[in-house]
């Protein structure tokens, strides 16, 4: 699957408004391993739905085509990403955090959401002398970058997509919503580091490199700047960790140019090599 470029473009954007159930999008995944016709998948799909309007049926199985699944007429291509999420003794976390990325490289918008609004909050948060709030994202912060990247800025597509990042980020653990005392819906949203399976993160990385065509990167652009360590709102020193376990599993060979670090994955196909690892380690 093609990694998105992560550059930003003003005013790109079409508002997002329909939300992705994490366990609803894991149970259709599955289903593939069951149906390889994709008609057949998507009529079987809707019955197996909890029961909602035929129309929001039919925009959760088109959502989870969309985004998660690849398709060669009407068949499934065994993707590695696939492959992992429909190995059925693997661990719900790592499906999920895999979910994020992937959730992530087809919705592009909230990956600028992670770069720009919540990691700064995270990093804010963990400052020696930080106040208590500092990690707090108020709802007026996502107003400039929402005016920027969407097409459209009504109140109400302003309004839906902020809800849909910030619900579907308190989702997958990178937000951390608190109930307003006296309010029943309000919800104040405080950002969080995150530290995904390191599984998770290798797979991601791999996809990284593969799509942006490189054979090598400094550990300290991984650590810093890479979009998966921005997709996963991870602190530096973990990825150092993470990187480091790849190396002890022999994913990853590193070397150094000059005074950096380089991390270069073996094999030529990682990705897909880190699924097989994973599956049968």
């Amino acid at each position: 699957m093609a990694m998105m470029v992560p550059t930003s473009v003003a005013n790109c954007y079409g508002p997002l408004t329909k939300s992705i159930d994490i366990d609803e999008a894991l149970q259709l995944i599955d289903l593939t391993r069951e149906l390889e016709s994709v008609a057949a998948w998507q009529d079987e799909a809707l019955y197996r739905l909890p029961q909602a309007s035929r129309q929001r049926r039919q925009e959760i199985v088109r959502a989870v085509q969309q985004k998660f699944l690849q398709t060669e007429g009407d068949r499934f291509v065994a993707t590695p990403l696939t492959t992992l999420l429909t190995t059925p003794l693997l661990e719900s976390r790592l499906k999920r955090d895999l979910l994020l990325a992937q959730y992530l490289r087809t919705t592009p918008l909230v990956w600028e959401a992670l770069r720009e609004v919540v990691l700064p909050h995270a990093e804010a948060g963990e400052q020696p002398l930080a106040s208590v709030g500092a990690a707090e994202i108020p709802l007026e912060a996502w107003m400039p970058f929402l005016e920027t990247r969407l097409n459209t800025t009504t109140e109400s597509t302003t309004a839906k997509t902020r809800n849909h990042i910030t619900a579907h980020l308190t989702k997958f653990g990178l937000l951390e919503a608190q109930n307003v005392p006296g309010d029943r819906i309000a919800k104040r949203f405080f950002a969080r580091f995150y530290e995904p399976d390191p599984r998770a993160f290798w797979f991601s990385l791999a996809l990284e490199f593969a799509g942006q065509g490189w054979s090598s990167r400094s550990l300290d652009f991984i650590a810093a700047h890479s979009w998966t360590r921005v997709a996963y709102c991870a602190k530096p020193a973990y990825v150092r960790f993470v990187m480091a376990e790849a190396e002890r599993s022999g994913l990853v060979v590193t070397d150094f140019y000059g005074s950096e670090k380089q991390c270069t994955f073996r094999g030529p196909d990682a990705a897909a090599r880190i699924a097989e690892a994973v599956r049968h380690g």
